[in-house]
Protein backbone atom coordinates (compact mmCIF):
# COMPACT_ATOMS: atom_id res chain seq x y z
CA UNK A 1 0.00 0.00 0.00
CA UNK A 2 3.09 2.08 0.58
CA UNK A 3 4.62 1.49 -2.27
CA UNK A 4 1.29 1.82 -4.57
CA UNK A 5 0.88 5.29 -2.47
CA UNK A 6 4.50 6.59 -2.98
CA UNK A 7 4.08 5.63 -6.56
CA UNK A 8 1.27 7.45 -7.40
CA UNK A 9 2.05 10.75 -5.61
CA UNK A 10 5.35 10.57 -7.10
CA UNK A 11 3.29 10.59 -10.86
CA UNK A 12 1.42 13.56 -9.46
CA UNK A 13 4.42 15.38 -8.91
CA UNK A 14 5.85 14.44 -11.94
CA UNK A 15 2.93 15.79 -14.03
CA UNK A 16 3.54 19.39 -12.03
CA UNK A 17 7.31 19.83 -11.89
CA UNK A 18 7.01 18.92 -16.07
CA UNK A 19 4.98 22.28 -16.00
CA UNK A 20 7.36 24.52 -14.45
CA UNK A 21 9.46 26.75 -16.19
CA UNK A 22 12.84 25.38 -16.62
CA UNK A 23 16.28 26.88 -17.81
CA UNK A 24 19.33 25.18 -19.20
CA UNK A 25 22.40 25.59 -16.56
CA UNK A 26 23.35 22.02 -16.17
CA UNK A 27 26.78 23.25 -17.62
CA UNK A 28 26.72 26.13 -15.03
CA UNK A 29 25.96 23.72 -11.84
CA UNK A 30 28.24 21.35 -9.62
CA UNK A 31 26.71 18.29 -9.82
CA UNK A 32 25.87 16.45 -7.00
CA UNK A 33 26.93 12.64 -6.69
CA UNK A 34 24.63 11.82 -4.22
CA UNK A 35 21.66 14.35 -3.85
CA UNK A 36 19.46 12.67 -0.73
CA UNK A 37 22.82 12.70 1.25
CA UNK A 38 25.61 15.22 0.29
CA UNK A 39 26.00 19.03 1.14
CA UNK A 40 24.14 21.41 -1.68
CA UNK A 41 23.53 24.72 -2.73
CA UNK A 42 20.19 26.70 -3.65
CA UNK A 43 20.49 29.94 -5.32
CA UNK A 44 17.54 31.68 -5.06
CA UNK A 45 16.49 34.63 -7.16
CA UNK A 46 13.40 37.21 -6.29
CA UNK A 47 13.82 39.00 -9.65
CA UNK A 48 12.91 42.38 -9.41
CA UNK A 49 10.33 42.41 -12.41
CA UNK A 50 6.42 43.61 -12.16
CA UNK A 51 5.46 41.25 -14.64
CA UNK A 52 1.58 40.02 -14.03
CA UNK A 53 0.83 42.52 -11.27
CA UNK A 54 -1.91 45.18 -12.06
CA UNK A 55 -0.95 47.88 -13.61
CA UNK A 56 -2.24 50.02 -10.66
CA UNK A 57 0.06 48.00 -7.88
CA UNK A 58 2.27 50.46 -6.31
CA UNK A 59 5.21 48.35 -7.26
CA UNK A 60 4.71 48.91 -11.04
CA UNK A 61 4.99 53.05 -10.45
CA UNK A 62 8.09 54.11 -12.38
CA UNK A 63 9.24 50.57 -13.67
CA UNK A 64 10.26 49.19 -16.45
CA UNK A 65 8.05 45.27 -15.80
CA UNK A 66 10.53 43.84 -18.52
CA UNK A 67 13.29 44.51 -16.89
CA UNK A 68 15.22 41.75 -14.71
CA UNK A 69 17.10 42.71 -11.80
CA UNK A 70 17.93 40.50 -8.85
CA UNK A 71 15.82 41.93 -5.92
CA UNK A 72 17.17 39.96 -3.52
CA UNK A 73 19.53 37.33 -4.11
CA UNK A 74 19.99 34.16 -1.30
CA UNK A 75 21.88 31.34 -1.41
CA UNK A 76 20.38 28.07 1.14
CA UNK A 77 23.11 25.10 1.91
CA UNK A 78 21.39 22.23 2.91
CA UNK A 79 23.42 18.85 4.65
CA UNK A 80 20.75 16.01 4.25
CA UNK A 81 22.89 13.95 6.63
CA UNK A 82 23.73 16.23 9.50
CA UNK A 83 19.95 17.84 8.49
CA UNK A 84 20.93 21.34 8.38
CA UNK A 85 20.52 24.46 7.24
CA UNK A 86 22.34 27.75 5.94
CA UNK A 87 21.25 30.95 4.37
CA UNK A 88 23.75 33.69 3.03
CA UNK A 89 22.23 36.74 1.60
CA UNK A 90 24.30 38.88 -0.51
CA UNK A 91 23.15 42.33 -0.90
CA UNK A 92 22.21 43.80 -4.24
CA UNK A 93 24.47 46.82 -4.00
CA UNK A 94 27.24 45.07 -3.44
CA UNK A 95 30.21 46.05 -5.98
CA UNK A 96 32.00 43.44 -7.81
CA UNK A 97 33.49 42.01 -10.65
CA UNK A 98 30.81 40.88 -12.66
CA UNK A 99 31.68 37.38 -14.94
CA UNK A 100 32.78 37.26 -18.43
CA UNK A 101 34.53 40.69 -19.07
CA UNK A 102 31.56 42.88 -17.59
CA UNK A 103 33.37 44.93 -15.62
CA UNK A 104 32.87 46.03 -12.53
CA UNK A 105 29.01 46.75 -11.10
CA UNK A 106 26.29 46.09 -8.36
CA UNK A 107 25.89 41.98 -8.20
CA UNK A 108 21.82 42.40 -9.34
CA UNK A 109 22.88 43.90 -13.03
CA UNK A 110 24.21 40.22 -13.49
CA UNK A 111 20.76 39.04 -13.86
CA UNK A 112 20.10 41.28 -16.71
CA UNK A 113 23.26 41.14 -18.52
CA UNK A 114 23.61 37.77 -18.81
CA UNK A 115 20.64 35.29 -17.16
CA UNK A 116 20.96 32.88 -14.16
CA UNK A 117 24.05 31.89 -15.40
CA UNK A 118 26.03 34.66 -15.35
CA UNK A 119 24.88 35.49 -12.11
CA UNK A 120 26.31 31.92 -11.14
CA UNK A 121 29.58 32.68 -12.59
CA UNK A 122 29.63 35.98 -10.90
CA UNK A 123 29.00 34.13 -7.24
CA UNK A 124 31.77 31.25 -8.28
CA UNK A 125 34.43 34.13 -9.46
CA UNK A 126 33.86 36.28 -6.16
CA UNK A 127 33.25 34.08 -3.52
CA UNK A 128 34.65 30.74 -4.47
CA UNK A 129 30.64 29.18 -3.88
CA UNK A 130 29.58 26.14 -6.21
CA UNK A 131 26.21 26.23 -6.92
CA UNK A 132 23.83 22.86 -7.15
CA UNK A 133 20.47 24.38 -8.26
CA UNK A 134 18.68 27.37 -9.20
CA UNK A 135 15.44 29.10 -8.32
CA UNK A 136 13.56 32.25 -9.37
CA UNK A 137 10.61 34.03 -8.49
CA UNK A 138 9.04 37.54 -9.44
CA UNK A 139 7.10 40.05 -7.28
CA UNK A 140 3.71 38.20 -8.44
CA UNK A 141 4.77 34.55 -8.08
CA UNK A 142 6.15 35.98 -4.06
CA UNK A 143 2.74 37.62 -3.68
CA UNK A 144 0.74 34.03 -4.90
CA UNK A 145 2.78 31.86 -2.99
CA UNK A 146 1.97 33.82 0.45
CA UNK A 147 -1.39 33.85 -0.29
CA UNK A 148 -1.40 30.02 -0.80
CA UNK A 149 -0.16 29.72 2.45
CA UNK A 150 -2.97 32.23 3.82
CA UNK A 151 -0.46 34.88 4.78
CA UNK A 152 2.78 35.29 6.90
CA UNK A 153 2.00 35.78 10.78
CA UNK A 154 4.84 39.09 12.01
CA UNK A 155 4.81 40.35 15.46
CA UNK A 156 5.94 44.26 14.78
CA UNK A 157 7.25 45.73 18.15
CA UNK A 158 6.33 49.24 16.62
CA UNK A 159 4.07 50.76 14.35
CA UNK A 160 5.70 50.79 11.14
CA UNK A 161 5.46 52.07 7.70
CA UNK A 162 7.38 52.57 4.29
CA UNK A 163 5.55 54.99 1.53
CA UNK A 164 8.20 53.71 -1.15
CA UNK A 165 6.66 49.70 -1.05
CA UNK A 166 2.82 50.66 0.50
CA UNK A 167 3.91 49.16 3.91
CA UNK A 168 1.21 50.43 6.56
CA UNK A 169 1.19 48.23 9.95
CA UNK A 170 -0.67 50.74 12.34
CA UNK A 171 -0.52 49.08 15.54
CA UNK A 172 1.76 47.08 17.95
CA UNK A 173 1.43 43.11 17.83
CA UNK A 174 0.71 39.76 15.78
CA UNK A 175 -0.10 40.53 12.11
CA UNK A 176 -1.07 38.25 9.24
CA UNK A 177 0.80 39.29 6.11
CA UNK A 178 -1.17 38.47 2.87
CA UNK A 179 0.71 38.85 -0.42
CA UNK A 180 0.60 42.58 -0.67
CA UNK A 181 1.98 43.20 2.42
CA UNK A 182 4.30 40.91 2.56
CA UNK A 183 5.72 42.18 -0.72
CA UNK A 184 5.76 45.56 0.81
CA UNK A 185 7.47 44.42 3.69
CA UNK A 186 10.29 42.27 2.27
CA UNK A 187 11.11 44.94 -0.39
CA UNK A 188 11.00 47.95 2.39
CA UNK A 189 14.62 49.41 2.12
CA UNK A 190 13.61 52.76 3.95
CA UNK A 191 11.70 50.71 6.74
CA UNK A 192 10.47 53.37 9.55
CA UNK A 193 9.60 52.73 12.80
CA UNK A 194 6.97 54.77 15.41
CA UNK A 195 9.55 54.41 18.39
CA UNK A 196 9.13 56.72 21.40
CA UNK A 197 6.68 58.44 20.13
CA UNK A 198 8.83 59.56 16.86
CA UNK A 199 9.04 57.78 13.54
CA UNK A 200 12.41 56.52 13.02
CA UNK A 201 14.08 55.35 9.49
CA UNK A 202 16.19 52.10 9.85
CA UNK A 203 19.16 54.00 8.35
CA UNK A 204 20.66 50.42 7.35
CA UNK A 205 18.87 50.19 4.15
CA UNK A 206 19.57 46.99 2.60
CA UNK A 207 21.26 45.38 5.78
CA UNK A 208 17.94 45.95 7.52
CA UNK A 209 16.26 44.95 4.65
CA UNK A 210 17.97 41.68 4.34
CA UNK A 211 17.07 40.82 8.20
CA UNK A 212 14.09 41.38 8.17
CA UNK A 213 13.67 39.43 4.75
CA UNK A 214 15.71 36.47 6.88
CA UNK A 215 13.28 36.75 10.13
CA UNK A 216 10.29 36.75 7.75
CA UNK A 217 11.58 33.22 5.56
CA UNK A 218 11.82 31.65 8.84
CA UNK A 219 8.00 32.91 9.69
CA UNK A 220 6.97 31.73 6.57
CA UNK A 221 8.66 28.10 6.76
CA UNK A 222 6.44 28.40 10.10
CA UNK A 223 3.23 28.78 8.31
CA UNK A 224 3.67 26.22 5.23
CA UNK A 225 4.54 23.42 7.79
CA UNK A 226 1.47 24.33 9.79
CA UNK A 227 -0.80 24.54 6.58
CA UNK A 228 0.18 20.98 6.16
CA UNK A 229 3.38 21.31 3.52
CA UNK A 230 5.02 18.12 5.19
CA UNK A 231 1.80 16.45 4.01
CA UNK A 232 2.15 15.07 0.38
CA UNK A 233 -1.02 16.45 -0.74
CA UNK A 234 -0.47 19.68 0.29
CA UNK A 235 2.84 19.85 -0.70
CA UNK A 236 1.62 18.97 -4.35
CA UNK A 237 -0.70 21.79 -4.02
CA UNK A 238 2.24 23.85 -3.20
CA UNK A 239 4.07 23.20 -6.00
CA UNK A 240 0.70 23.44 -7.98
CA UNK A 241 0.41 27.24 -7.16
CA UNK A 242 4.56 27.38 -7.76
CA UNK A 243 4.52 25.96 -11.31
CA UNK A 244 2.91 29.38 -12.73
CA UNK A 245 5.17 31.40 -10.53
CA UNK A 246 8.53 30.00 -10.17
CA UNK A 247 11.40 29.04 -12.92
CA UNK A 248 13.71 26.25 -11.99
CA UNK A 249 16.98 24.55 -13.34
CA UNK A 250 16.82 21.75 -15.27
CA UNK A 251 18.49 19.48 -13.41
CA UNK A 252 16.19 19.64 -10.58
CA UNK A 253 13.81 16.58 -10.37
CA UNK A 254 10.94 15.64 -8.58
CA UNK A 255 12.57 12.68 -7.00
CA UNK A 256 15.29 15.19 -5.34
CA UNK A 257 12.59 17.20 -3.66
CA UNK A 258 10.79 13.93 -2.43
CA UNK A 259 14.49 12.79 -0.68
CA UNK A 260 15.20 16.26 0.69
CA UNK A 261 11.88 16.75 2.37
CA UNK A 262 11.95 13.50 4.19
CA UNK A 263 15.18 14.26 5.40
CA UNK A 264 14.06 17.65 6.33
CA UNK A 265 10.85 16.40 7.71
CA UNK A 266 11.47 17.39 11.58
CA UNK A 267 13.60 20.56 10.70
CA UNK A 268 12.85 23.15 12.87
CA UNK A 269 12.70 26.67 10.69
CA UNK A 270 14.34 28.69 13.98
CA UNK A 271 17.52 25.96 13.63
CA UNK A 272 18.12 27.83 10.11
CA UNK A 273 21.27 29.81 10.58
CA UNK A 274 21.44 33.17 8.57
CA UNK A 275 24.10 35.24 7.63
CA UNK A 276 25.55 38.37 5.37
CA UNK A 277 28.93 39.61 4.15
CA UNK A 278 30.52 42.08 6.12
CA UNK A 279 30.41 44.85 3.67
CA UNK A 280 31.42 49.08 3.98
CA UNK A 281 29.31 51.74 1.98
CA UNK A 282 31.20 54.12 -0.09
CA UNK A 283 30.96 55.23 -4.14
CA UNK A 284 31.73 53.78 -7.36
CA UNK A 285 31.31 57.16 -10.05
CA UNK A 286 27.81 58.66 -8.81
CA UNK A 287 26.21 55.50 -7.71
CA UNK A 288 26.61 54.52 -3.91
CA UNK A 289 27.56 50.73 -3.00
CA UNK A 290 29.05 48.59 -1.10
CA UNK A 291 31.80 46.70 -1.10
CA UNK A 292 33.01 43.58 0.36
CA UNK A 293 35.09 43.56 3.39
CA UNK A 294 36.73 40.12 2.38
CA UNK A 295 39.22 38.82 5.38
CA UNK A 296 36.02 39.23 8.19
CA UNK A 297 33.44 37.35 5.89
CA UNK A 298 36.11 34.25 4.63
CA UNK A 299 34.95 32.31 7.69
CA UNK A 300 31.04 32.57 6.55
CA UNK A 301 31.73 31.92 2.74
CA UNK A 302 33.69 28.88 3.88
CA UNK A 303 30.36 27.17 5.29
CA UNK A 304 28.95 27.58 1.88
CA UNK A 305 31.74 26.16 0.19
CA UNK A 306 31.95 23.03 1.94
CA UNK A 307 34.65 23.92 4.01
CA UNK A 308 35.89 21.99 7.15
CA UNK A 309 35.91 25.18 9.81
CA UNK A 310 38.47 23.18 11.77
CA UNK A 311 40.91 22.83 9.07
CA UNK A 312 41.47 26.40 7.50
CA UNK A 313 40.10 28.40 10.55
CA UNK A 314 44.08 29.02 11.12
CA UNK A 315 44.63 29.56 7.43
CA UNK A 316 41.92 32.53 7.48
CA UNK A 317 44.43 33.63 10.08
CA UNK A 318 46.38 36.30 8.77
CA UNK A 319 48.98 37.47 11.37
CA UNK A 320 52.23 39.86 10.86
CA UNK A 321 54.97 38.78 13.61
CA UNK A 322 56.84 41.58 14.81
CA UNK A 323 60.09 41.43 17.13
CA UNK A 324 59.81 43.20 20.55
CA UNK A 325 62.78 41.55 22.14
CA UNK A 326 66.01 43.39 20.97
CA UNK A 327 66.64 39.36 19.84
CA UNK A 328 68.06 38.34 16.25
CA UNK A 329 65.76 35.69 14.90
CA UNK A 330 62.81 35.78 17.83
CA UNK A 331 60.40 36.90 15.64
CA UNK A 332 61.45 34.30 12.93
CA UNK A 333 61.16 31.77 15.39
CA UNK A 334 57.81 32.75 16.25
CA UNK A 335 56.61 32.92 13.01
CA UNK A 336 58.02 29.50 11.91
CA UNK A 337 55.79 27.82 14.89
CA UNK A 338 52.85 29.23 13.56
CA UNK A 339 53.48 28.36 9.95
CA UNK A 340 53.54 24.69 11.05
CA UNK A 341 50.56 25.19 13.20
CA UNK A 342 48.60 26.08 9.71
CA UNK A 343 48.12 30.18 10.33
CA UNK A 344 49.22 32.28 7.46
CA UNK A 345 51.98 34.95 8.42
CA UNK A 346 51.80 38.07 5.69
CA UNK A 347 54.59 39.46 7.21
CA UNK A 348 57.81 39.24 9.73
CA UNK A 349 59.45 42.56 10.90
CA UNK A 350 60.77 44.44 13.85
CA UNK A 351 58.67 45.95 16.17
CA UNK A 352 59.27 49.71 17.12
CA UNK A 353 60.06 48.99 20.77
CA UNK A 354 62.60 46.56 21.34
CA UNK A 355 61.83 46.54 24.78
CA UNK A 356 58.34 44.40 25.52
CA UNK A 357 58.67 42.61 28.24
CA UNK A 358 54.98 40.59 27.66
CA UNK A 359 54.10 39.11 24.23
CA UNK A 360 51.02 41.25 22.91
CA UNK A 361 48.13 40.62 20.04
CA UNK A 362 47.25 43.12 18.52
CA UNK A 363 44.06 42.96 15.81
CA UNK A 364 42.63 45.31 13.13
CA UNK A 365 38.73 46.93 14.35
CA UNK A 366 36.05 44.85 13.90
CA UNK A 367 34.43 41.96 15.29
CA UNK A 368 35.75 39.39 12.97
CA UNK A 369 39.43 40.88 13.42
CA UNK A 370 38.69 40.51 17.36
CA UNK A 371 37.77 36.82 16.87
CA UNK A 372 40.89 36.04 14.63
CA UNK A 373 43.05 37.06 17.62
CA UNK A 374 40.92 35.06 20.05
CA UNK A 375 41.96 31.96 17.76
CA UNK A 376 45.34 32.80 18.02
CA UNK A 377 45.59 33.30 21.70
CA UNK A 378 44.20 30.06 22.10
CA UNK A 379 47.64 28.96 21.48
CA UNK A 380 49.46 30.90 23.69
CA UNK A 381 49.70 29.68 27.49
CA UNK A 382 50.00 31.86 30.32
CA UNK A 383 49.21 36.23 29.99
CA UNK A 384 47.97 36.93 26.52
CA UNK A 385 46.83 40.45 26.14
CA UNK A 386 45.00 41.47 23.11
CA UNK A 387 44.86 45.28 21.94
CA UNK A 388 42.97 46.84 19.19
CA UNK A 389 45.13 48.34 16.82
CA UNK A 390 43.49 50.98 14.08
CA UNK A 391 47.12 50.85 11.96
CA UNK A 392 46.15 47.55 10.92
CA UNK A 393 42.87 48.47 9.46
CA UNK A 394 42.76 47.97 5.65
CA UNK A 395 45.77 46.13 5.78
CA UNK A 396 46.16 42.30 4.65
CA UNK A 397 46.54 41.56 8.38
CA UNK A 398 44.14 40.26 10.62
CA UNK A 399 46.17 40.32 13.64
CA UNK A 400 49.78 41.24 14.85
CA UNK A 401 51.53 39.10 17.21
CA UNK A 402 53.95 41.66 19.10
CA UNK A 403 56.93 39.01 20.35
CA UNK A 404 57.89 39.87 23.97
CA UNK A 405 60.76 38.83 26.41
CA UNK A 406 58.32 36.26 27.91
CA UNK A 407 57.91 34.27 24.45
CA UNK A 408 58.01 30.83 25.58
CA UNK A 409 56.57 29.15 22.17
CA UNK A 410 53.23 28.37 20.27
CA UNK A 411 50.98 25.20 22.01
CA UNK A 412 50.67 22.09 19.75
CA UNK A 413 46.92 22.21 20.67
CA UNK A 414 44.34 25.26 21.53
CA UNK A 415 43.05 26.16 24.90
CA UNK A 416 39.56 25.56 25.31
CA UNK A 417 37.56 28.48 23.43
CA UNK A 418 35.45 28.73 26.95
CA UNK A 419 38.20 30.53 28.76
CA UNK A 420 37.23 32.91 25.64
CA UNK A 421 33.98 33.06 25.64
CA UNK A 422 33.58 36.68 28.12
CA UNK A 423 35.65 38.10 25.06
CA UNK A 424 33.58 37.24 21.82
CA UNK A 425 32.09 39.88 20.63
CA UNK A 426 28.13 40.40 21.54
CA UNK A 427 26.31 41.56 18.03
CA UNK A 428 23.38 43.12 20.22
CA UNK A 429 25.89 44.94 22.17
CA UNK A 430 25.72 48.97 22.24
CA UNK A 431 28.80 50.71 20.85
CA UNK A 432 30.47 53.87 21.69
CA UNK A 433 32.80 53.87 18.60
CA UNK A 434 32.84 55.69 15.87
CA UNK A 435 31.18 53.79 13.20
CA UNK A 436 33.11 53.22 9.96
CA UNK A 437 32.85 56.12 7.10
CA UNK A 438 31.68 58.47 9.39
CA UNK A 439 33.84 61.81 10.31
CA UNK A 440 34.78 61.75 14.04
CA UNK A 441 37.11 63.86 16.14
CA UNK A 442 39.02 61.38 18.68
CA UNK A 443 41.24 62.51 22.14
CA UNK A 444 43.88 59.81 21.70
CA UNK A 445 44.75 57.45 24.48
CA UNK A 446 45.59 54.10 24.82
CA UNK A 447 43.38 51.33 23.91
CA UNK A 448 42.05 49.21 26.90
CA UNK A 449 43.88 45.78 26.98
CA UNK A 450 41.77 42.20 28.19
CA UNK A 451 44.01 39.52 29.97
CA UNK A 452 43.37 35.87 29.49
CA UNK A 453 45.42 33.75 32.10
CA UNK A 454 44.24 30.47 32.23
CA UNK A 455 40.67 30.58 32.91
CA UNK A 456 40.88 33.49 34.78
CA UNK A 457 40.69 37.46 33.36
CA UNK A 458 41.79 40.99 33.81
CA UNK A 459 40.56 43.90 32.49
CA UNK A 460 42.82 47.35 31.74
CA UNK A 461 40.98 49.71 31.35
CA UNK A 462 41.76 52.61 28.73
CA UNK A 463 41.41 56.53 29.91
CA UNK A 464 38.54 58.19 29.17
CA UNK A 465 38.10 59.09 25.37
CA UNK A 466 35.56 61.64 23.69
CA UNK A 467 34.44 60.67 20.34
CA UNK A 468 32.08 63.03 18.24
CA UNK A 469 30.46 61.49 15.69
CA UNK A 470 28.43 62.80 12.37
CA UNK A 471 25.56 60.09 11.21
CA UNK A 472 26.98 56.45 11.09
CA UNK A 473 27.45 54.18 8.11
CA UNK A 474 24.77 52.51 7.08
CA UNK A 475 26.94 49.96 5.78
CA UNK A 476 28.68 49.47 9.18
CA UNK A 477 28.08 46.67 11.83
CA UNK A 478 27.70 49.39 14.60
CA UNK A 479 24.71 50.48 12.67
CA UNK A 480 21.98 48.55 14.43
CA UNK A 481 18.83 47.74 11.75
CA UNK A 482 15.21 47.70 12.97
CA UNK A 483 13.86 44.18 12.83
CA UNK A 484 10.42 43.38 13.87
CA UNK A 485 10.77 40.68 16.74
CA UNK A 486 7.85 39.25 18.89
CA UNK A 487 8.46 39.69 23.01
CA UNK A 488 9.86 36.72 25.22
CA UNK A 489 7.57 33.98 25.51
CA UNK A 490 5.12 35.31 22.75
CA UNK A 491 4.32 33.44 19.67
CA UNK A 492 3.41 34.79 16.75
Amino acid sequence: MVCVTSAYALAFYDRQFADIPRIPLESSLTKVENTSTDPQNFLIVGADNAEGLDKNDSVVNGRNIQEMLTDTIMILRIDPNQEKAWLLSLPRDLYVPIAGNHGKDRINTALALGGPKLLIETIKENFGIEISHFMQVNFFGFKQLVDTIEGVNVYFNYPARDSNTGLDIPDVGCHTLTGDMALAFARSRHYTALIDGRWQEDITSDHGRIARQQYFIKQALKKAISKGARNPIQLNNLIGVAKDYITIDDALTPEQILDLGARFNNFNPDDLEVFEPYTRGGMAGAASVLFLEEQPSQAMFNIFRGVDPTRNVLAAVRTEVRNGTGKVGEAENAADQLRRRGFTVTKVTDDKDFRNDKTVIKHAPGPGHLLAAIVLARYFDGDVPLAEDPTLAGTETSVALVVGRDFAGIRKDPRPLEEFSHLLPDPNAPTTEAPTGTEATTSTSPASTTTAKGGNTTTTPAPTTTTTTTAPDPASPNAKSIVPQPPEGVEC
